[in-house]
């Protein structure tokens, strides 16, 4: 009933699809533009100087800092995950062949098939199969690091705004030391440790909650016996909530605590949180298929695919990847009356279109989408002609899409009499690919006819990117 009160509301939505938008930001930028730009301090001046925008590099126009590089990298590889999660398979779970001794089609196997992958067999010459999938995920963690309690920790540099008027010292007030009356001038020198309020830092701990629900139109045809064509239009409504908890970290400006705060002339005002949310629902990118079997052999096949992901999802707001995305893939599937196996190997080449952002087009970092390889395998069991029991493995190896892992990090600051050093954790950004495992369990239903009921859990078994604890999906599908 659930399902079929959340496709009527799909439908009846349908025709605003076009005109809802998140509001700004957009939900692409939105976790940079809380990190990045939104955590300021107040605007009055000290010692000659708005500390306003220090800690801000995109409003301080510092974007090579480095708080910049690693907030991006977190922000691509949410982004391209949350785009782009794998939907299920548009293929009938009924499938006909023609008998030439009755001279007429019969059902090719009484296995339903699998729900995340594909098998060799085809529908039938001129059968028809569609249905509707619902598919709700709700992330959880996020390279290892819990993504809802404050774990994940961003340190704010300060801006390389300024330089001491003197030579005379460094000391932890606000102008560097015995630089008289006037001030630092504000001119950059090269180093966070002259002026010392430089080396002071804002820790910013990212609390984060994401979800999707998707719904699917699928379709698929057979053109011949060995020969299908298929259709997949995903709905997709997506909800980010963000806040983070900022807390000014005085390394240098202990014994002048005014410097740096986020209430004017409250020294104690260290903390303050920072929240941003929105949402986005529309069409997703819509997937085409086809698939062409040309070897047949006992309960299967060899048979050669191609997925062609057109990029008809607003990037901007996280319902597409930006680009058209193309799939080859190799299926192979085979077994016995009551046991199937299918084996897909495949890779994914994708455009370099980037998203139109115009705060990620600021930041100026490569949020291409990265070409994939796909592989997924599993096995079906008859437990009844009309129930079919369904495991499976679905890989995805995000090539050269970088990593972030947690490191301890050293940042200097010019102490009452000399350089000092603190240690913090945080994220540091590591080349290589991104692996990325699910396994999934689930079952189909033919409760009358030609009409198939399915559901399925996905659950990630790897601790790497962003991942979810399971992902739940039912669907119906009606062969024609």
């Amino acid at each position: 009933m659930r399902l079929f009160m959340v496709v009527a509301a799909a439908l009846a939505a349908a025709p605003n699809v076009w005109a809802q938008t998140s509001p700004s930001p957009r939900l692409a930028e939105l976790v940079p533009s809380l990190i990045l730009q939104e955590i300021t301090l107040p605007s009055a001046s000290v010692d000659g100087v708005s500390h306003q925008a220090h800690f801000s590099p995109i409003e301080s126009e510092e974007l090579s800092n480095p708080a910049v590089a690693i907030v991006q990298s977190f922000n691509k590889l949410m982004r391209v995950q949350l785009s782009s999660f794998p939907v299920g398979s548009s293929a009938g779970g009924l499938t006909y062949a023609f008998d030439e001794t009755l001279g007429t089609l019969r059902r090719a196997t009484i296995s339903f098939g699998p729900a995340f992958a594909e098998r060799a067999l085809t529908i039938g010459r001129r059968k028809l199969n569609a249905g509707v999938t619902f598919q709700h995920t709700r992330y959880s963690r996020f390279e290892g690091e819990d993504l809802g309690d404050g774990s994940i920790k961003f340190y704010l540099r300060h801006e390389e705004c300024c330089t001491a008027p003197s030579a005379g010292g460094g000391g932890g007030g606000g102008g560097g030391g015995g630089g008289g009356s006037s001030g630092p001038i504000q001119q950059p020198n090269g180093t966070r440790l002259n002026p010392a309020f430089e080396g002071d830092l804002i820790e910013a701990s990212l609390s984060l909650e994401a979800k999707t629900d998707t719904v699917a139109f699928l379709a698929n045809y057979g053109l011949t016996g060995r020969w299908d064509v298929g259709l997949v239009v995903p709905l997709v409504h997506v909800d980010l909530d963000a806040r983070v908890d900022a807390t000014i970290l005085r390394l240098a400006t202990a014994a002048n605590p005014l410097l740096h705060t986020f209430e004017a002339g409250n020294p104690q005002a260290t903390q303050r949180t920072f929240q941003e949310s929105g949402s986005a629902f529309g069409l997703g990118d819509v997937l085409l298929r086809t698939k062409y079997r040309f070897m047949e052999f006992a309960g299967g096949g060899l048979a050669g695919a191609v997925d062609i992901r057109l990029p008809t999802g607003d990037e901007k707001d996280l319902l597409g990847t930006g680009g058209t995305q193309v799939k080859l893939q190799v299926v192979a599937s085979g077994g016995t009356t009551r046991f199937a196996q299918h084996v897909n190997v495949g890779y994914t080449a994708a455009s370099s279109a980037t998203v139109g952002s115009d705060l990620l087009s600021t930041l100026g970092a490569d949020q291409s989408v990265p070409n994939e390889v796909n592989y997924a395998g599993g096995v079906e069991f008859v437990a009844h002609p009309r129930l079919t029991i369904v495991g499976d493995l679905v890989g995805r190896t995000l090539l050269d899409a970088g990593r972030l892992a947690v490191t301890s990090k050293t940042f200097m600051y010019q102490g009452a009499t000399s350089v000092q050093t603190a240690m913090f954790d945080e994220f540091e950004q590591r080349p290589g690919s991104l692996n990325l495992l699910l396994g999934t369990v689930g079952a189909k239903f033919n409760p009358v006819g030609d009409l198939l009921i399915s559901g399925s859990v996905l659950f990630p078994l790897t601790d790497t990117g962003l991942r979810s604890r399971f992902t739940t999906v039912v669907g119906i599908d009606y062969a024609f």
